[in-house]
């Protein structure tokens, strides 16, 4: 569908709606979140730190791997987050669901948020992932059981400020260094993103690195694997963030 034919108006929430809308209790429970990914990730750095005199060429496949895939996590997340559900549902709604419509309404909006508004939900979603990384091996004698370790390790990491980059790639004030990493593609793009923030919302989702919104959006694979959640649901996508009738025009 070409741009001018968006003659749908796009309807979205209120921004200072949305804005206040974000829970106390919500806040307590990143605060705890992001405590205990610390502590997590402190043990897991303990025991890696053991082991790489050993197996120090894990290091840099772990490293370019997991940076590479927490660009796909966060696109997921991103796109789910973009996609389904409402402000409106209990609990998600509000915690999960209500900074994703806030964002498109106020795209500057995240640049005043506190690293814990920003960062934390991330760090609550990755404790799990820390977690189950405890059990396993990492010994020289178990190579495949550490190289999961090392990238899971990597991996959660990069996913952990996937929205900081984000915020710097909205931020008006960026240091030289900043700037450097976004030009060289290294970190998102201001650019490169601006695609994703042009109505109906519905493209470049990847905001790590965002070297994979190519590649994704060449085969289709967000539309795709929306028809599919479709078929079986019968939920329209965005229809909380830009309104019925522009999302229903969307699948024409």
């Amino acid at each position: 569908m070409q741009e001018n034919e968006h003659i749908t108006p796009i309807i979205q929430r209120n921004k200072e709606e949305l804005a206040s809308g974000y829970p106390k209790w919500f806040r307590l429970l990143e605060t705890a979140g992001l405590i205990i990914f610390f502590i997590l990730v402190s043990i897991i750095a303990f025991r890696i730190i053991k082991v790489t005199v050993d197996l120090w060429y894990f290091i840099l496949p772990a490293l370019i791997l997991a940076w590479i895939f927490s660009d796909f996590i966060g696109g997921l997340v991103h796109w789910a987050g973009d996609t389904w559900g409402s402000v409106d549902m209990p609990i998600l709604g509000p915690a999960l669901i209500r900074p994703f419509r806030e964002h498109h309404v106020d795209p500057f909006a995240i640049t005043r948020h506190d690293f814990i508004e920003t960062n934390a939900a991330c760090a609550l979603g990755g404790v799990p992932i820390l977690l189950s990384c405890l059990l396993l091996r990492i010994e020289k004698d178990f190579p495949l059981s550490s190289f999961i370790a090392f990238f899971v390790f990597f991996l959660t990491l990069f996913v952990l400020f996937t929205n900081q980059i984000h915020k710097w790639a909205h931020s008006k004030k960026r240091n030289k260094f900043l700037i450097l990493l976004q030009n060289a593609r290294l970190i998102l793009n201001p650019d490169h993103h601006q695609i994703h923030h042009t109505p109906p919302f519905n493209k470049y989702y990847c905001i790590t690195t965002g070297w994979l919104n190519y590649f994704l959006n060449s085969i289709g694979f967000f539309p795709k694997l929306e028809k599919l959640i479709m078929k079986y649901t019968k939920a329209l996508p965005r229809r909380d963030d830009i309104g019925i009738e522009a999302a229903k025009k969307e699948l024409k």
